[in-house]
């Protein structure tokens, strides 16, 4: 079978080859890809600059599919079922992480599309106990923005606790950023959202989706953005941030217009080390948090949120790409052209 192949460490060495058809082993299935999605992983991961991996290696993590041939001991799903899958292949289960609920943090974790074979392919394996099934109405092409979107239930929802009529800054308006958008709209609170120039685009998409502001940095200095946050927000500041773009004039940004005793929520990568003022987090008292993948009371949630629509992730599909057409989605990915791409293995 064909697969996007990251084949070796070092920037760029990813390629399309022809590998085995996997088999599943006791407790396994093999998935027929329906879709997989392009992350910002998968970019970070192509130029080697901050995400481990384990090449050679088959990339992609967030995927939907069918389930096609079922390995010994799996008695709960059937061949033909439509699924989507959780990302991690393995923990140990045994750990400190894992005996508290926070196999994300396992040691020991291996996941699909870094640590195994992932789902930038035809076929894929991965453990019944992963699976989720999809309720009906949701298409394979939604189903595989599944795990952004648990990512991003755990950012808003676990982290940031955010409450209605909260102001927050959403810095970032790619695929995670607008699904932050949505979740916190549906609290009750005030989002705004902030890009460049080059995410024009997503910033018209992030008042689709009812920003109650966007706003093109590169468009406004930043004394006047400071001083328009600190206006609509009695002088305080915004009560929380979620950091989507790893940038560290974003975040930088962000710690200036953050109230004291407000919640900063890290969840895009940076891609590489970066300065900030550390004494900020003391001098406001802020609860600085990072936000690490998910876990899977997120999955359940996320499926919800999808059947429901009170994420509605559709709109942010800008284009589905045969698996071999994999660098303009990732090029586009990397420089904000559309918004998320996906990847099948039947579309040619």
């Amino acid at each position: 079978m064909i697969a996007l192949v990251k084949y070796d460490k070092g920037p760029k060495k990813v390629s399309i080859q022809e590998i085995p058809l996997p088999s599943p082993g006791i407790g396994q299935v093999r998935l027929k890809v329906k879709a997989a999605g392009v992350c910002g992983t998968d970019v970070h991961i192509y130029y080697d600059d901050s995400y481990p991996t384990k090449p050679p290696v088959v990339l992609g993590h967030e995927c939907s599919g069918e389930i096609e041939s079922l390995g010994d001991g799996v008695e709960d799903f059937s061949v033909g079922e439509r699924v989507t899958t959780e990302t991690y292949f393995y923990t140990c289960g045994k750990c400190y992480y894992c005996k508290t609920g926070r196999p994300n943090l396992c040691n020991d974790r291996l996941s699909i599309g870094s640590g195994v074979n992932g789902a930038f392919a035809e076929y894929l394996v991965v453990p019944a106990k992963n699976l989720h099934r999809l309720p009906e109405g949701i298409s394979f092409e939604e189903a595989a923005l599944t795990e952004p979107v648990a990512c991003c239930a755990q950012a808003v929802f676990e982290k940031a606790r955010i409450l209605p009529q909260d102001v927050v800054l959403i810095s970032g308006p790619g695929t995670m950023g607008l699904i932050c958008l949505q979740m916190v709209k549906s609290c009750g609170a005030n989002a705004i959202v902030t890009g460049l120039s080059k995410d024009s685009e997503r910033l018209k998409m992030a008042n689709k989706l009812g920003a109650d502001l966007a706003v093109d940095l590169s468009m406004v200095s930043k004394k006047d953005f400071v001083q328009t946050i600190f206006e609509q927000t009695s002088n305080l500041g915004v009560d929380a941030v979620i950091e989507c773009s790893g940038s560290e004039a974003a975040i930088n940004l962000g710690l200036e217009v953050i109230k004291k005793g407000g919640t900063f929520i890290q969840l895009g990568l940076s891609g590489g080390p970066i300065a900030i003022n550390i004494n900020t987090l003391t001098l406001k008292e802020l609860i600085f948090s990072g936000t690490f993948a998910q876990k899977w009371y997120w999955w359940v949630k996320a499926l919800k949120l999808l059947s429901n629509k009170v994420v509605q992730v559709k709109p942010l599909i800008s284009k589905i790409l045969p698996i071999e057409d994999w660098e303009e989605a990732f090029i586009g990915s990397f420089q904000g052209a559309g918004i998320k791409y996906l990847l099948v293995p039947d579309k040619k």
